[in-house]
This record gives structure tokens, C-alpha cells and sequence, in this order.
């Protein structure tokens, strides 16, 4: 049986506590294994032709924003046409999730950060965006594996505290605790994903590196920063993410059905 890979990457704070205007997202890229070696050959091209060490990990921040690693904005715009090119090309799913801090807050009645304090169960109600966001990524994951007929694998670059969250969410996702994800989708989660692994930085893979570039850009886009950096590029990349109709914001109305909201209650864990 053929198998594929999940990738997932994050950008921004999940905590809905810390930077509220800021958005969150998480992003996933399926990349099936007889695919992998031609586009991990291809990216590698690409990182040797603007003289970037193929021997380590392309970490999008460092290429294009930290003041002592970046490139020129010259060869910064020659890359982005590169990669743009590359994105359109080559043959992967994405989906990248947002949420709106603001609008997830109303959406359990969170008000204040008192209400966040006590109990364990209190205490882990501000990171609730990033157990929504993965395990939609497990749904269209198994979903996908079961059209393909094929089996999964989850790669997910470390986070420290953010690993313990994916993994647990995996598990209630297995197990059908949530309201959503029960009955058949559980069981598909269960038969068809049946590894997670977390790659530290220095970890070489073509399809994390992708997935690192995709949030980064797609994190330009939701904080509309795009125009701000027209010169080395970044929009050029967006548009082609773009075609793929991947990004998409959670709505208040799938949160509350997620968590089993009933109209004007809120969150369990905050009664």
C-alpha cells in the first residue's frame, strides 16, 4: 500500500491570551512518497542555485528576514519568481487554517483572563485554537488517504509544548471525544494515520521545508504585509498559494459546533 505524508507548520501564537489582533494559522501539505524524491530534487536545485546550503534546512525566516542570514533583495525577487514558479508546479494538497483570536474568544464566552485560572482544565482553555485547527487537518488527512487508498504518516516540526498539544489531540481524535469527530471519522483517523513524528530544526526534509515556506508567506497575507514587501518578492509567492484555494478562516459558528456549544452558553471548562 502506497503512503503519504502529512506536513504541518504553524505561524503566529496559538495562546488567546498573547498578541489577541494577531491571527494564528496552521498549515498543512500532503505529499504523496512516489512524488517526494522528484520534488525534494527539484527544491534542492532551487537552493543550490541561489547558493543556499543544500545540507541544511531551508527555514523561510532566515532566508528572507533575519538581518545576518538573509539574501540581497535582489536575488530575494529572482528566488520568489523561482518558488513561485515551483509552488504552481508541483503536485501537493494544501490547507492552511486561520483563526481570529477576537472572534474565537466570543465564540466560548472567554472575557477575561480570570477565567482562565484554577483549575488544569481552566488553565488550557487559551490554547483551544490549535486542538480545533489540528484536527481538521487529521479529518482532511484521512479523508484524503481513504480516497487515495493509501496509509499516513504526521510530520510536524517541534514546538516543545506545541508537541504535547498535536499529540494529544491525535489521540481524542482516535478516541471520537469530540462532538464533530466521532463514529466513522474517528475510525478513518484511527486506520489511516498511523504515525507522528516531530522534526527538531535541524531535521532535512524537502516536504517540511515547503510546508515552512507556504505558512510563512500565507502569515504575510493574513497580518496584510504583502504590499510591504513587493520588492523581495512575497506576493509573487502568495498568488500561486492563492490558486490553491487552501486558506480558509474557522468560522464562530464551526467553533461552537466543534466544542458542542449550545446557543448563548459557553466552553464547558469556563462554566
Amino acid at each position: 500500500m502506497q503512503k503519504s505524508t502529512l506536513f504541518i507548520d504553524e505561524s503566529g501564537k496559538s495562546n488567546l491570551l498573547l498578541d489577541e489582533k494577531e491571527p494564528f494559522i496552521v498549515t498543512g501539505v500532503i505529499l504523496d512518497d512516489q512524488e517526494s524524491i522528484a520534488i525534494e530534487g527539484f527544491f534542492t536545485y532551487i537552493k543550490r542555485k541561489y547558493q543556499i546550503d543544500d545540507t541544511k534546512p531551508f527555514h523561510s525566516y532566515h532566508i528572507f528576514e533575519n538581518e545576518t542570514t538573509k539574501l540581497s533583495d535582489d536575488k530575494l525577487l529572482e528566488l520568489s519568481k523561482t518558488l513561485a514558479e515551483f509552488i504552481s508546479l508541483i503536485p501537493i494538497e494544501i490547507m492552511i487554517l486561520e483563526v481570529d483570536k477576537v472572534a474565537f474568544k466570543k465564540a466560548i464566552g472567554l472575557i477575561d483572563e480570570q477565567q482562565c485560572t484554577g483549575s488544569k482544565e481552566r488553565k488550557n482553555v487559551p490554547e483551544l485554537p490549535y486542538k480545533i485547527l489540528a484536527s481538521e487537518l487529521f479529518v482532511w488527512f484521512a479523508e484524503y488517504l481513504e480516497s487515495k487508498q493509501h496509509i499516513g504518516q504526521v510530520i510536524a516540526d517541534s514546538r516543545r509544548a506545541g508537541d504535547s498539544r498535536l499529540l494529544k489531540t491525535l489521540s481524542v481524535c482516535k478516541e471520537g471525544h469530540l462532538p464533530t469527530i466521532n463514529g466513522r471519522i474517528s475510525v478513518l483517523i484511527n486506520d489511516k494515520v498511523s504515525a507522528l513524528c516531530f522534526a527538531e530544526k535541524n531535521f532535512l526534509s524537502g516536504g517540511l521545508e515547503i510546508t515552512d515556506l507556504i505558512s510563512y508567506i500565507t502569515f504575510f497575507r493574513v497580518r496584510e504585509l504583502l504590499s510591504k514587501n513587493k520588492e523581495i518578492g512575497i506576493p509573487l509567492i502568495w498568488n500561486k498559494i492563492k490558486e490553491k484555494k487552501a486558506l480558509r478562516l474557522v468560522t464562530e459558528e464551526e467553533i461552537k459546533e466543534f466544542f458542542g456549544i449550545e446557543v448563548n452558553e459557553v466552553y464547558k471548562d469556563l462554566k
